[in-house]
């Protein structure tokens, strides 16, 4: 064998065991393998960063930053809301209500950044309607495969299989080209995890809870009921508040407290003093007509301001507010920032706010233009704890970022502009419309991923080059060459299939597009069902919780066992190559 074919097949069997073995990280690994290839002189030193300005890499960047764009500007939160009011009681309707939520916005949106949303609205049905996480995430996980196979934009392994159809000379895919086989696999896998919710999955105990993130929990705050508001007419005691963790501490009424508040029928107006889990509350501000202090006292230019920030603040030992409350602090006057809750670990507040004679320990939640927060949290008076910016949603930006996204998906769709061109301008619509500040654009951009396909993009290069592709080329054709093009297919698939699930599903791609597409030149046929067999068997991986983003998200929430996922998984991805082999011929010939 060829020196040069034998080295790269090394430098990819050996990147094949470090992804499996997860001893450092992916990106990590893609930079391992950039600098191998370097010093062996399988790519040249002017060529060697290609990947960082190939085009996959940069329109996945800017995919990147406009799911953060809706996620920022609360169009995914609103969304996902909705499904209260449809998902009623049943188990059933309740998974094929979020299954489809989930599927259709990852059509659309980063899959991740999808089930990143819902996965919390998830765990509180779980938690309101007494149903086992376990038999709710897993298909939300699936469900986001299902979406994300739908469109061209779908997910990244998508635009990784366009981009090297362009490179290769080859018609690139259309925009919903996918969704003639994407539908198909939709429809039954949402039929699949309806079944295997109610028959397969069974009931676990979740070993981790999302709330930890950012330990708001028992948080005394205050709401003023606004007109329209379903809690109107709702008692004290028993209220839409109770289906979110909070509970009605205090109400006043035009100015006098409301005695035996539990017992009391909320009126528009009332002032609410909620304990709860302060970031759900503030969550369900919009839904429930809900306002906070800020938006009862401050201005529309101070609340729809780019540099509003939240965080939480802790009172420190010999704090001078120690002994004093809001209102003798004047508190907005003197730090420039509103308060909107207040803890006491080891008591339960039952006082407005204002009246809290703070403690050391006290754990204060506020807002503010970001210089004041910061002066605040390097004032000696308190103690800074976390940034909690992302609570507070950028509404007033939420239609701009929806114009941009359906400007980019269009422009697109019809072949105005590539999907390139169509990503970089919406990315940069979404900073200069101000739904992303500068940071959260960079903070939106995984670098992992960047540096991922940055490090295995001249991998596949050096794969070609090498005659590596070829080699292996023929040895799929000594196997496979006198059944057919379609037992070549079938190869393809399996082998994409078998290795996404111990690899990265993006890495997977890479390495196995070039093989797809000598495969499918040796036998004279179309390398589109091929290449597209690599992207469904790349993107759609069930069977075990580390073959796919979504599914290691879920894998601790849930309670899962690693035979969860074999159990429910694999049969599904088998139902998935079964389908392809059957519908692939059949919309686009070999």
């Amino acid at each position: 064998m060829d020196f040069q074919i034998l080295t790269v097949l090394l430098i990819v069997a050996g990147s094949i065991i470090l992804f499996v073995s997860e001893k450092f990280p992916v990106d990590m690994v893609a930079m391992m393998v950039l600098v191998a290839l370097l010093l062996t002189g399988l790519v040249e030193e002017d060529m060697i960063l290609n990947g960082f300005s190939n085009p996959a890499t940069i329109t996945v960047a800017g995919m990147f930053i406009l799911s953060a764009a809706l996620q920022r500007t609360g169009v995914v939160r609103f969304l996902a809301n909705k499904i209260y009011a449809v998902a009623g009681k049943s188990k059933t309707r309740l998974n094929l209500v979020l299954m489809s939520t989930c599927g259709t916005l990852s059509a659309f949106i980063n899959n991740t950044a999808t089930v990143a949303v819902l996965l919390p609205l998830a765990m509180r049905f779980s938690d309101e309607r007494g149903i086992s996480p376990s038999r709710i995430l897993m298909p939300l996980s699936f469900a986001a495969q299902f979406g994300g196979v739908c469109t061209l934009i779908g997910t990244t392994t998508n635009l990784l299989m366009n981009l090297f159809l362009i490179g290769a000379g080859l018609e690139p895919f259309g925009m919903f080209e996918f969704a003639k086989f994407g539908l198909i696999c939709f429809a039954v896998g949402i039929v699949y995890m309806l079944f295997a919710s109610k028959y397969m999955l069974k009931d676990r105990e979740q070993t981790e809870s999302l709330s930890e993130d950012y330990r708001l929990q028992d948080y005394m705050t205050e709401m003023r009921v606004l007109k329209g508001s379903p809690l109107i007419g709702q008692r004290g005691q028993d209220n839409a508040l109770t289906e979110i963790g909070g509970r009605i501490i205090e109400m006043v009424r035009d100015g006098k407290i409301v005695w035996a508040a539990h017992n009391s029928t909320i009126h528009e107006g009332d002032l609410l003093v909620i304990r709860g889990d302060v970031d759900r509350i503030l969550e369900s501000e919009s839904r429930l007509k809900l306002e906070d202090w800020a938006k009862g006292h401050l201005n529309a230019s101070h609340l729809e301001s780019d540099d509003i920030s939240l965080l939480e603040v802790i009172v420190p030992t010999g704090s001078p507010i120690v002994g004093r409350t809001l209102t003798q602090l004047d508190f907005y006057w003197r730090y420039h920032a509103a308060v909107l809750g207040v803890r006491r670990r080891g008591s339960v507040l039952k006082t407005r706010i204002r009246d809290i004679t703070f403690k050391e320990g006290d754990t204060l939640l506020v807002q503010g233009h970001k210089n004041d927060l910061l002066h605040l949290a390097d004032d000696a008076e308190f103690a800074y704890l976390q940034d909690l910016s992302t609570l507070k949603l950028k509404t007033s930006k939420a239609f701009l970022s929806v114009v941009i996204l359906a400007s980019v998906v269009g422009a697109a769709a019809i072949g105005t502009v590539s999907i390139l061109t169509a990503a970089l301008c919406g990315a940069l619509a979404v900073g200069f419309t101000k739904c992303l500040t500068a940071k959260e654009i960079y903070n939106a951009v995984d670098l992992r991923v960047i540096l991922l396909l940055a490090g295995l993009i001249p991998l596949g290069a050096a794969m070609e080059s090498s005659g590596a592709v070829s080699s292996l080329v023929d040895i799929v054709m000594a196997s496979l060459g006198s059944y057919g093009p379609i037992y070549g297919l079938g190869g393809i698939y399996i082998l994409t299939m078998v290795l996404t699930a111990v690899m990265s599903n993006n890495a997977t791609a890479v390495l196995i597009a070039p093989l797809a597409l000598q495969v499918a030149n040796s036998f004279g046929a179309d390398p589109k069902p091929f290449l597209i067999a690599v992207t469904f068997a790349a993107s759609t991986c069930f069977a075990t919780p580390v073959g796919y983003q979504t599914n290691t998200m879920v894998y601790g929430p849930g309670g899962y066992k690693y035979i969860d996922f074999l159990k429910v998984g694999l049969p599904l991805n088998i139902i998935f190559f079964i389908l392809a082999m059957v519908f692939l011929p059949l919309i686009w010939p070999l």
